[in-house]
């Protein structure tokens, strides 16, 4: 029982670390007002539960500017990936969010 505490107390040290990590990823690619949410959601169908990490940030025309907000997104994503190690990875939903960082 204590090596799953400690497994667990590890893989949480480890989301927190990843967090702070998508979120300066977030402000390399969507500017310096982009910030993480971490939220935890629960599966309707399994009832498992999945760290989300919501990247907030604001991108001013997201109608005219379409293209260049998926080559962002793409982007980021690539970034992140690479960036976090598999079992990290697995624990994490991504969702970026196009808001007013103001306003959410």
């Amino acid at each position: 029982m204590a090596t799953h505490a400690a497994e667990a107390h590890d893989i949480e040290t480890q989301l927190a670390e990843a967090a702070e990590a998508t979120e300066a990823l977030a402000r390399q690619f969507f500017g310096p007002a982009a910030y993480v949410r971490r939220e935890t959601e629960t599966d309707p169908e399994s009832g498992d539960e999945m760290i989300v990490f919501e990247v907030h940030y604001c991108f001013d025309d997201p109608e005219n500017g379409f293209d260049r907000l998926v080559e962002l997104h793409q982007a980021f994503t690539s970034a992140f990936v690479q960036q976090m190690t598999p079992g990290i990875a697995s624990h994490v939903l991504l969702a970026a969010v196009p808001v007013d960082v103001h306003q959410a």
